[in-house]
C-alpha cells in the first residue's frame, strides 16, 4: 500500500482526534528492536496511537499504553527482514493540539540498540506493554481474532472449474410467500433433530460453463426430495419454472442440474437471479411429521454467495436488497413475506454456513429448555431430560428463552411490585471505587429458589414521574423511571438491568479492537462533547485483558463469555467458564465447583446466538426515511451511534469474516448524565457510563416483544422518551432533536424505526 494514504480505519481515528498536523514533531518518537520483537514509543504520557502496516497487509490503528513515563506499543512474533511502515497520532500539551508524525519504514534486524526514526533517539525499550490503563483505553488489550486463528471453512469457494456456494438450512412449515398461512418463520416440532441439511450451489457459467448443479447433503436420508429454481408466482404464490426430483447419490447426498432458464426462455447466463427452495421429504418411518419446505434463497449467477432479497411488484418477485438494506452484512435476513412479527429475531443468518446449521438448531433447543424440569419451551417437544434439575437453588429464571422473549428486548412487568423476571439486577459494596461482593447476595441478586427462602426479592415499587412537556409541533411527551424495592437483603450499590435482544451478536464479536479504538476519543480532544472510551475486561478462560463489547457497561468480551456468565448468574447453571455460582460470603449452600453444562453444549448455545440473522433495513428507499437518516446524522446521533463497522478478516466463523455491518453502535463507553446514571460502577465504567446500544433491529420491538422499552432499566416507553433521557455526551443531539420542525423530527423516528 502507499505510506501517503491513510485506510479508513485511520481516518476514523483522526477524526476523533481534532488533528493539527505540523512540520516538526515536539516529542521524541521511535522503534527499537528487541529479539523477535520492536518496541515503538512516543516520549510523552499524554494519549498517543500507532498506525502500521505489517508486511503490506492490513493497517492496524492502536492506542498506545503508558509504561515508564511514555507511551509504548510492541509487536510481537517478528523475523528478520520484516517491515512495518508506520506513524504515530499523539497529544502535544505546548500546543494543547494532536499531531501527526510521518509515515516511516522500519525493516526489523532482530537485535537490540537500533536507531529511532523521526526525532527519535537509541533507546534501549522494555519490549513490556502496561496492564489495562485506569481510564479503559485501547492500550494492550489482546485481540480476540488474528492471522494465526483457526479459520472455519469459507461458505464460496472460486476454483478454476466452479464458484462453489455452501449454505446450512432447515425445514419449514410451509412456502415463504403463503402469508395467510403464518407459518414460515417459526418452528415445527422437532425441529432439532434430522431436520437440517446444507446446499452446496455449483456455478460453471462463472467459469464459462453452462451448467448449475445443486447438491443436497443431509443427516438423514431423504426421500426423493424436490429441487425448485427460478420464481414464477402466476398461478400461485410458491410456484416456480424449474421443478426437478433430486437424483440420489446415496442416502445423505443428492444432486440436481439445470442449464436453462426458462423464466426468460433462453440459457442461463451471469446476473440471472436464481431464486431456489428445496422440497424435504423424511424417509419414514420418523417420529413426527416427515414433508416440510425449505428455506427460500436468491442466488445471482456468476457473483458466489446467496444474498439478502426482497419482494417486487405484484407477484413479489425476488431482487436483490441493496447493500445499505444489508444491516447485518450477509447475515442479513431477506423483507420477510411472512405475517409473523414476534418471529423476526429467530432465524438463521442468510450466509450460514454448513457446519453450524445442525448446532443453531440444538443450541436453540438448549436457549428454550427450562433447566428445572428439562421441558421446552414450545408445545409438542419432548423433555430434555438430560439438563433437567441443573437449574441452581438460587436463580432469577429458568431458561433464557423467559427473559429473553422471542430473543426480543424484556418489557417491565405491566403492574407494580411483581417479582422482576427479565431483569438482571447487580450488587456489590463499593470502596473507593473497588466493586466487592455483597456478603448476603454475590454479585447478583436472584429472587427466587429452589428451596428455601429465596435470598431477597426485588421489585419496581413504583414510577415517579421526573419531566413532561410538549415538543414543536405538539408531541407530548412524559418522562418516568422507576423506584425499587428490595425484601430481605436492601443493597448499598446496584444496577438494574432489562434483558437486551439478542441479533448480530456474533458480528459485533468479529469487529477489530483497532476499529473501536479509532473510533475511542476518552479525552475528547475534538472538543465535541463526545468522549468515548473502550471498556476493558479480563478473560475469564485466560487472565488476558479483552475489550468489552457486550452487555450494558461493556462488561462482557465474548459471546461465549456472556452465555455462561448468564448461565451461571441467572439460572445457577455452571460451566468450564464459571465453575462456581454467584454466592456471597455469609451464604449457605452454594458453594464448591462443577461443570453441569458440557464445552459442547455451551458451544452449541453460543453458536446459536452468535449466529441469530440481523433483519434487513426497512423502508431504505422511502424519501422520508432518507431524510430522517440525514437529520440523524446532523444532530450528532452518528457520533455515538456509529452507522457502520466492518468485521475481521480473521474472524473464526465464515458467517461473520469481512462483513461491512450498519449496527449503529460504537461499542464505546459514554457518560449518559446524572439522568441515567446507577451506582454501581463495572469495570473501568462509572455509574454514569453505558455502553452505546446498537440499533439495529429496533422498529422491530413491538411486533417481537409486544410492546416498547428502551435504555438499560426499561423505563422509556418510545424512541422520543429514550431520545429525551439522554444527557451528558448525549445531550447535544437531544436538544438537537428538541429543537427540530415536527417534519423533521417525524423522519428522524421513521429512519430509526427502518433500522
Amino acid at each position: 500500500m502507499s505510506r501517503s494514504r491513510l485506510t479508513g480505519i485511520a481516518l476514523a481515528f483522526l477524526a476523533v482526534s481534532c488533528l493539527a498536523v505540523q512540520s516538526a514533531e515536539a516529542a521524541t518518537y521511535g522503534v527499537t528492536p528487541s529479539g523477535s520483537s520492536a518496541v515503538f514509543y512516543v516520549d510523552t504520557t499524554d494519549w498517543a496511537d500507532i498506525h502500521y502496516v505489517l508486511n503490506g497487509g492490513g493497517q492496524q490503528n492502536i492506542r498506545m499504553s503508558v509504561t515508564g513515563g511514555r507511551n509504548q506499543y510492541t509487536v510481537t512474533g517478528l523475523s528478520t527482514g520484516n517491515t512495518i511502515d508506520y506513524f504515530f497520532t499523539y497529544w502535544d500539551v505546548s500546543c494543547a493540539c494532536a499531531r501527526d508524525t510521518a509515515w516511516t519504514r522500519y525493516t526489523h534486524t532482530g537485535t537490540g540498540g537500533g536507531t529511532d526514526a523521526g526525532t527519535g533517539t537509541p533507546d534501549a525499550g522494555t519490549g513490556v506493554d502496561a496492564g489495562p490503563p485506569p481510564n479503559g483505553d485501547a492500550g494492550p488489550v489482546v485481540p480476540l481474532f488474528t492471522s494465526s486463528t483457526a479459520l472455519e471453512a469459507a461458505t464460496v469457494e472460486n476454483t478454476s472449474a466452479a464458484l462453489i456456494t455452501r449454505v446450512g438450512d432447515r425445514v419449514r412449515d410451509r412456502h415463504m410467500r403463503e402469508d395467510q398461512y403464518q407459518a414460515y418463520d417459526h418452528y415445527l416440532k422437532l425441529y432439532f433433530e434430522k431436520r437440517t441439511h446444507w446446499i452446496e450451489i455449483v456455478d460453471t457459467v462463472a467459469k464459462g460453463g453452462s451448467v448449475i448443479t445443486v447438491n443436497l447433503y443431509t443427516i438423514y436420508p431423504y426421500d426423493s426430495p424436490d429441487f425448485r429454481a427460478f420464481f414464477r408466482g402466476i398461478n400461485t404464490v410458491a410456484e416456480y419454472w424449474h421443478n426437478a426430483d433430486f437424483t440420489k447419490v446415496n442416502d445423505y447426498k443428492y444432486t440436481s442440474s439445470v442449464n436453462f432458464n426458462a423464466k426468460e426462455g433462453r440459457a442461463i447466463r451471469n446476473g440471472d437471479r436464481m431464486e431456489l427452495e428445496v422440497g424435504v421429504f423424511l424417509q419414514q418411518p420418523v417420529e413426527g411429521r416427515f414433508n416440510y419446505y425449505s428455506t427460500t434463497m436468491l442466488y445471482i449467477v456468476g457473483q458466489g454467495g446467496v444474498v439478502p432479497f426482497e419482494g417486487q411488484g405484484s407477484l413479489r418477485d425476488s431482487f436483490p436488497l441493496p447493500e445499505k438494506a444489508w444491516s447485518g452484512g450477509r447475515t442479513t435476513l431477506h423483507t420477510p413475506f411472512s405475517n409473523e412479527p414476534d418471529n423476526r429475531f429467530l432465524q438463521m443468518p442468510t450466509n450460514l454456513a454448513p457446519v453450524n446449521a445442525q448446532p443453531f438448531v440444538e443450541g436453540r433447543r438448549l436457549h428454550h429448555t427450562n433447566f428445572r424440569d428439562g421441558s421446552h419451551s414450545e408445545p409438542d417437544n419432548p423433555i430434555f431430560s438430560a439438563h433437567a434439575n441443573k437449574l441452581g437453588n438460587n436463580y432469577v429464571n429458568v431458561s433464557c428463552i423467559s427473559c429473553h422473549k422471542q430473543n426480543g428486548r424484556g418489557l417491565p412487568p405491566s403492574t407494580t411490585n411483581t417479582t422482576l423476571e427479565n431483569y438482571v439486577v447487580k450488587v456489590g459494596k463499593v470502596n473507593g471505587g473497588t466493586v466487592t461482593v455483597d456478603p448476603a447476595l454475590g454479585f447478583r441478586l436472584q429472587p427466587r429458589a429452589v428451596s428455601g427462602t429465596p435470598e431477597a426479592d426485588v421489585r419496581i415499587g413504583n414510577w415517579t414521574t421526573t419531566a413532561s412537556g410538549t415538543l414543536p409541533g405538539g408531541t407530548t411527551y412524559s418522562l418516568r423511571k422507576p423506584n425499587y424495592s428490595f425484601l430481605n437483603v436492601t443493597p448499598t450499590n446496584f444496577s438494574a438491568r432489562i434483558s437486551p435482544q439478542l441479533i448480530g451478536m456474533g458480528l459485533l464479536e468479529a469487529v477489530p479492537e483497532s476499529q473501536i479504538a479509532g473510533l475511542a476519543d476518552p479525552n475528547d480532544a475534538n472538543g465535541d462533547g463526545i468522549s468515548g472510551r473502550m471498556q476493558t475486561v479480563k478473560d475469564p478462560e485466560t487472565g488476558v485483558t479483552r475489550m468489552g463489547r457486550f452487555g450494558w457497561k461493556a462488561g462482557t468480551a465474548r459471546v461465549k463469555h456472556q452465555v455462561a456468565e448468564a448461565l451461571n448468574s441467572d439460572m445457577g447453571v455452571t460451566t468450564n467458564v464459571f465453575k462456581t455460582q454467584d454466592c456471597g460470603s455469609s451464604q449457605q449452600g452454594c458453594a464448591g465447583t462443577s461443570t453441569e453444562l458440557g464445552d459442547s453444549e455451551l458451544d452449541k448455545m453460543t453458536r446459536y446466538i452468535a449466529l441469530l440473522g440481523v433483519p434487513a433495513r426497512r423502508d431504505h428507499s422511502d424519501a422520508t426515511a432518507m431524510q430522517g437518516e440525514t437529520v440523524f446524522t446532523n444532530a450528532g446521533c452518528a457520533k455515538c451511534h456509529a452507522p457502520t463497522l466492518t468485521t475481521s478478516q480473521y474472524a473464526a466463523m465464515a458467517e461473520f469474516r469481512g462483513q461491512t455491518i450498519r449496527p449503529y453502535t460504537d461499542l464505546l463507553l459514554h457518560d449518559m448524565g446524572a439522568g441515567l446514571a446507577d451506582n454501581l460502577p463495572e469495570g473501568q465504567a462509572s455509574g454514569a457510563e453505558w455502553r452505546t446500544p446498537p440499533l439495529w433491529g429496533i422498529g422491530l420491538t413491538v411486533g417481537v416483544s409486544g410492546g416498547e422499552a428502551y435504555l438499560h432499566d426499561g423505563r422509556a416507553r418510545s424512541i422520543t422518551e429514550a431520545i429525551l433521557w439522554h444527557g451528558g455526551e448525549g445531550e447535544a443531539a437531544k436538544q438537537a432533536f428538541v429543537n427540530l420542525s415536527a417534519n423533521d423530527r417525524n423522519a428522524l423516528l421513521k429512519f430509526i424505526n427502518s433500522l
